[in-house]
């Protein structure tokens, strides 16, 4: 019998994504790898398009097309078909499997070729486009408007977000009203999470320790933790000098890890963006980082224990009345939780909301403010095809979904790609080999490809139309 199910079992050519039903898998094909640029007739449109194509589908549908079939009409999330976990909004499916299908093809197609014997930091001027002019996106940040805010609360006096969990409350004077699924996620109304994923996120990630030579020339044990790759800020800036459609890139401290949700823990993005942060506090020794562990990032648990303290203690309080308290639930949280969080232990977290203004969308307005963030009071000449700052990463937040800031590039056609750790995707086998292994010295033919994951450039971003984003800095 187990030999006959193993034969029922549907494998895309394309990729390593399994399914039982041939017309999920041809969905699947189509939705994900359509060609020559063309759309796809199954990709998913805005809501509105998408309901008026679900209602077409349905008045001329045959009785031989499954009815169960998710689409943006039936069913508000959606269940990732890579088994990632992740309740996707049906809106979002189609750029959350795309960034699979980029996580899988950088670990199987990518070729990297280890140069350790040649290595040189010396990048060819062809590389580098030092002569390529930057326009605006050279001003100097005093020239700018400085529109970072000292408190969430002046952010939010204007109508918040219509989705975005839960920094997206609709708010009527001052009325705090109950968030529900549309800002909270599909378990707004759960009191209290499953008990085996309390015991995942109590045991927290497989901790491996091995030994390897220290500059020293001693053996030291050095410990692995699963779900956390220390050192991906220098490969990801190397594959930036690698590519040659970049013209100037800037990073943020190399101290920040990248930490990725577990199997099956489903959508807590907001906690994993926090614990970043947190890594960058606690390993850059940045104000703050005497408040947490200096080997374990604190848990999920823990992070919902500190954001219910916050409230307690006045910071964000509107948050408890939003969301009906956080503590053992899966309601995802956001920029006012994580903000919370860190002013009451003393760490300056500014806020910054986004919209479109004065006829400028609100994605080149982000843009704007990223990359006055990385090039400001950093020194460094026109030959200087990328930059790595000391600059802290940014929290940042739009409809549905939150990512961790690490860096901005520049194209040779001056278009912006954000950098970004995002907690739903592992760094590809050989980019997180490379890190934990500190190795630097190494090329590839395909930087695009590897890059891909970590990029969100104006397609992505031009989507949403309201952002906000956290940095931290100095002392309260």
């Amino acid at each position: 019998m187990a030999t006959e199910a193993n034969e029922e079992l549907l494998t895309c050519p394309f990729c390593d994504y399994r399914e039982k039903n041939d017309y999920q898998m041809l969905l699947h094909v189509e939705v994900m790898h359509t060609e020559d640029g063309e759309e796809s007739p199954f990709a998913l449109k805005d809501e509105l398009a998408a309901s008026r194509q679900s209602q077409d589908q349905t008045a001329g549908a045959s009785q031989s097309e499954p009815s169960g079939l998710p689409t943006p009409a039936q069913s508000e999330f959606v269940e990732c078909p890579y088994h990632c976990g992740e309740q996707v909004p049906a809106d979002e499916l189609q750029f959350h499997t795309d960034f699979h299908v980029a996580e899988n093809m950088a670990n199987e197609d990518a070729t990297v070729i280890d140069i350790t014997n040649n290595f040189s930091t010396d990048i060819s001027n062809a590389i580098r486009n030092h002569d390529q002019v930057l326009s605006e996106w050279q001003t100097p940040v005093k020239e700018k408007e400085k529109r970072w805010t000292s408190s969430i609360r002046d952010m939010f006096s204007t109508p918040r977000f219509k989705l975005v969990s839960p920094a997206g409350v609709k708010v009527k004077g001052n009325e705090v009203r109950r968030l529900d699924k549309a800002e909270l996620g599909p378990y707004a109304n759960e009191r209290r999470m499953p008990s085996w994923l309390v015991r995942l996120l109590e045991d927290g990630a497989e901790v491996t320790v091995s030994n390897k030579i220290g500059h020293d020339g001693r053996i030291v044990k050095v410990e692995i933790i699963s779900n956390e790759t220390p050192n991906l800020i220098p490969v990801l800036a190397r594959l930036s000098k690698l590519d040659r459609n970049i013209s100037r890139a800037f990073y943020c401290d190399p101290a920040v890890r990248h930490v990725a949700k577990l199997p099956k823990e489903g959508g807590f993005c907001g906690y994993r963006n926090t614990q970043m942060l947190i890594s960058y506090i606690r390993d850059a020794k940045a104000p703050g980082h005497e408040h947490f562990d200096k080997k374990r990032l604190p848990s999920i648990l823990k992070l919902q224990d500190m954001i219910e303290e916050a409230w307690d203690q006045g910071y964000n309080t509107a948050g408890r009345k939003e969301t009906g308290g956080i503590r053992m639930t899966r309601k995802y949280i956001g920029t006012p939780e994580a903000q919370a969080l860190l002013l009451s232990l003393g760490i300056n977290a500014e806020a910054q909301a986004f919209s479109a203004k004065d006829k400028v969308e609100a994605y080149r307005n982000l843009m704007e403010a990223v990359w006055n963030h990385f090039e400001s009071g950093v020194e460094y000449s026109n030959t200087d095809k990328v930059v790595v700052t000391d600059k802290p990463p940014l929290y940042f937040q739009h409809r549905g979904h939150s990512l961790t800031i690490v860096g901005i590039e520049l194209d040779v056609e001056e278009r912006p790609n954000l950098v970004v750790f995002d907690p739903t995707y592992n760094p590809s086998q050989q980019l997180r080999r490379l890190a934990l292994n500190n190795k630097l010295a190494f090329t590839t033919p395909t930087p695009g490809k590897l890059m891909k994951a970590h990029r969100r450039d104006e397609r992505y971003l031009g989507r949403y139309k309201e952002f906000e984003m956290i940095k931290v800095n100095g002392p309260v």
